[in-house]
């Protein structure tokens, strides 16, 4: 009996630290994507504003020089890139987190609202497992409570009866 219980606190105590492990690596996923879509993101808008820069620059020379054709690419160029930044910062969980996300997670979990509910779901796993742990843990000592104060019963009346023979 008590090799059972032994085995179930063991077995409830894996269950408990893998459910820990999960919350943690789901954790982590999170937070690694996060930083890095926050990097790629800066990364783009700087490299974005950059060929903006380059292009205004090239576009002002050109425009001040004879050859009209050459600064009006150079402005239609520029205003392109001025889209594409706002396009990256509008789309960026979509162009830069969720594939993260999804490329951490080994194409389980596809976005941040997935990601959420997946942690919330390993978080209660772990709240159960801790319930569960507890509570054998409380049985556990219970049960050798009443064994000790069965034999401190036992002890105390065998004493008494040879105490009161003397």
């Amino acid at each position: 009996m008590d090799n059972e219980l032994i085995e179930r606190i063991k077995t409830e105590a894996t269950v408990y630290g893998k459910a820990l492990g999960n919350v943690g690596k789901l954790k982590l996923i999170g937070i690694v994507s996060r930083v890095l879509g926050l990097f790629l993101l800066l990364f783009c808008v700087v490299l974005c504003s950059l060929a903006v820069f380059t292009f205004g620059a090239v576009a002002a020379i050109d425009a001040m020089s004879a050859y009209m054709p050459v600064w009006a690419a150079a402005l239609i160029i520029c205003a392109a890139y001025l889209l594409l930044i706002v396009i990256a910062i509008a789309c960026r969980k979509q162009l830069f987190i969720h594939p993260f996300i999804a490329l951490m997670s080994k194409q389980l979990i596809a976005s941040q609202e997935q990601l959420d509910i997946e942690t919330l779901k390993a978080e209660h796993e772990v709240e159960l497992q801790t319930v569960k742990l507890q509570t054998r843990v409380d049985n556990a000592t219970r049960e050798l409570n009443a064994y000790i104060s069965m034999a401190t019963r036992a002890w105390s009346w065998v004493a008494n009866l040879f105490g009161k023979k003397k």
